[in-house]
């Protein structure tokens, strides 16, 4: 190689492992400084940190706020967040990078790698339907949807004391199942304990050491760490957590044994580096260390049942602005936040805050808003404009049973049909337009999945599907 080729291989070189460079977007035409303040006192949050990605690159960071409210220690943008669930697709990813090793398969049973703690007869008749795949989705029916804080001082509780169900908060039982696994959807924690252990138990390394080794060093992702703040290699720049009145709880800095479901430390721009390395794979470009295969692997949506949308770890049932996206959002006591980026075109959004639900949620609720609306990326849905026919909308009128407990009564007015009562289980919105696309599919703005009427055994229902997927869900009709 000569000397000229070797400079530009080292220039090459540099630039590819250089930090994540921001072309920042005018802050007049996202949220300026004064705007993001102004919403952190009119919902009493303690601090904030935003990334927003656009055609690939980051376009827009900021940060506002306190460390620790009252303190004068500002939040800047190396600043690190409790992430809570936001750990539960780094999780996935790290099976899934795993299995494209060939050290696992997500269909085989977890079973097989445990040397530690074992799925126990009583709780798991069949533990060979314990799959990677099932834990990763919330399809496996395991019990322990999430876990209580420790702080400094506290008995913390070891990853298999908690699937014990000693010494842990809000359970005294071990794991057990809700329901047959394969058969439904329940967002379990407990189940990506069990995939922590497993993940250790196979490669002999603690699972921030497999984080650190797969996805943060390579990323260079330097404010990120599954390292929990007992440990010497815990992060030094972190925001303390707060109640809902903004004191401080505790030490300020939650301790999780249960590190796979939400032990996980990270700031808006790391996860905006992800989020952009996770999109380049699902477009077929150059990455650092996410495949293709991997991408698409943990994207896929794994079940409709229930929720609306999961693949393995991601969510997929976030339809803002009428785009399909890959996201989770996270939730420990006062903090944490949402991420979020559409499987195509490269658009993304990082937000993390420090405090409490009712402050926290909307904010960054406010954040996503405007920023879908100011740069434009809402689309409008393909609808087909022709006359719905008389015996369809006749047809669709009743009331139905979704799978979370809530009851859709869908009605007739002036040839359109329109729902009340919430069509995802976590969603806000309590009733809208069913918008007809053709062929007997109607869509809603801002829900991810077409609705369509089936008869079974002259028992009408609404069936729930997605556009390049094969899985199907339903909504029976509700006892008259």
């Amino acid at each position: 190689m000569t000397p000229i080729n070797k400079l530009v291989a080292f220039i090459l070189l540099l630039l590819w492992y250089a930090p994540l460079e921001i072309a920042h977007a005018n802050d007049n035409q996202l949220l300026s400084q004064a705007e993001l303040n102004e919403l952190l006192k009119e919902y009493k949050l303690s601090g904030v940190s935003v990334a927003v990605i656009d055609d690939f690159n980051v376009v827009y960071s900021a940060t506002a706020g306190e460390k620790v409210f009252g303190s004068g220690d500002s939040i800047n943008q190396s600043t690190a967040f409790s992430t809570a669930s936001i750990s539960k697709p780094v999780t996935a990813l790290l099976a899934a990078m795993l299995e494209e090793q060939g050290k696992l398969s997500l269909d085989d049973s977890v079973a097989k790698y445990l040397t530690r703690w074992t799925l126990q007869k009583e709780q798991f008749p069949n533990p060979e339907e314990i799959t990677f795949r099932r834990l990763l989705s919330h399809t496996a029916g395991t019990t322990q949807s999430g876990f209580a804080d420790f702080y400094k001082g506290d008995a913390v509780p070891t990853a298999i004391d908690s699937l014990n169900g000693v010494n842990v908060p809000r359970y005294d039982s071990p794991i057990s199942l809700a329901f047959k696994p394969g058969e439904s959807w329940s967002y379990s924690g407990g189940g990506y304990v069990i995939v922590q252990i497993a993940l250790e138990d196979l490669t002999g390394k603690t699972l921030p050491e497999l984080a650190e080794e797969m996805l943060f060093k390579p990323l260079n992702m330097v404010n990120t760490t599954m390292y929990q703040p007992d440990s010497p290699l815990f992060l030094q720049n972190v925001a303390s957590v707060h109640h809902d009145d903004l004191s401080v709880i505790q030490s300020g800095y939650p301790i999780c044994p249960q590190i796979a479901p939400s032990g996980m430390w990270s700031n808006a721009l790391d996860m905006a580096t992800l989020i952009i390395e996770m999109q380049r794979a699902l477009n077929g470009d150059d990455t650092k260390v996410i495949s293709q295969a991997v991408a698409r692997n943990t994207t896929q949506i794994e079940t409709l049942d229930v929720v609306g949308g999961w693949g393995l770890g991601w969510m997929r049932l976030e339809a803002k602005g009428n785009l399909e996206w890959f996201s989770h959002g996270g939730s420990n006591t006062g903090t944490g936040g949402q991420i979020m980026g559409t499987m195509r075109d490269g658009r993304g959004i990082a937000i993390f805050g420090n405090g409490g639900n009712p402050a926290r949620i909307p904010v960054i609720e406010t954040v996503i808003a405007t920023v879908v609306e100011k740069l434009d990326w809402k689309k409008s849905l393909p609808v087909v404009k022709q006359q719905i026919p008389l015996k369809l909308l006749n047809d669709f009128e009743g009331k139905y049973l979704a799978g979370f407990g809530e009851t859709i009564e869908i009605s007739k007015q002036n040839n359109q049909l329109f729902y009340q009562g919430r069509l995802l289980l976590w969603s806000h919105i309590e009733s809208g337009e069913l918008v007809y696309l053709a062929d007997g599919e109607f869509g809603v703005e801002g829900y991810p999945n077409r609705l369509s009427l089936e008869t079974v055994s002259g028992k009408k229902r609404l069936k729930v599907s997605r556009k390049g997927s094969d899985k199907v869900s339903y909504f029976e009709s509700a006892p008259q």
